[in-house]
């Protein structure tokens, strides 16, 4: 049995995927992540949630490398319901945490304040730095893609 963290990564996989550069690197992440038997945190309807169901429609459209890549991500996680932590409720924060944030990352926040370890992976500085700023209320623990990928699974 693995050791089972639960890790928001939010929509700069979908970039990733996209970018031939960035593909092995995010590529790898993900196959570490399933390896490891962590898991991704989603909640059904969402923007993050969704990503990954575009991800798969559009990437027919990919090299044969690229394709593949999303292939495998899909077979791991979207087919293996042992590899997603569904949050199926959304909470309140406090309104001073609130309105610091963009209306569109709230729901991020939210879903990952429900997860028990509560790491966050994000490309997006600006949500980055009101988390932080806001790091003892919420309780995150938020990495930058880059960073978390050359440290994980040493997190």
């Amino acid at each position: 049995m693995g050791r089972g963290k639960e890790l928001l990564i939010d929509e700069w996989f979908y970039f990733h995927f996209a970018n031939e550069e960035k593909l092995k690197d995010v590529t790898r992440l993900f196959i570490n992540i399933f390896e490891i038997c962590d898991k991704i945190i989603l909640k059904r309807g969402t923007p993050i949630d969704k990503k990954f169901y575009e991800l798969a429609e559009i990437s027919v459209n990919y090299p044969p490398i690229q394709r593949s890549a999303v292939k495998t991500l899909i077979r791991l996680f979207l087919q293996n319901s042992n590899k997603i932590s569904w949050i199926e409720t959304d909470i309140e924060i406090d309104k001073s945490v609130e309105v610091d944030l963009h209306k569109n990352d709230l729901y991020l926040v939210k879903m990952c304040l429900q997860s028990k370890e509560k790491i966050f992976v994000t490309t997006d500085n600006r949500l980055a730095a009101p988390m932080n700023a806001h790091k003892e209320y919420l309780g995150i623990r938020v990495y930058l893609a880059e960073d978390f990928m050359q440290q994980y699974p040493n997190i």
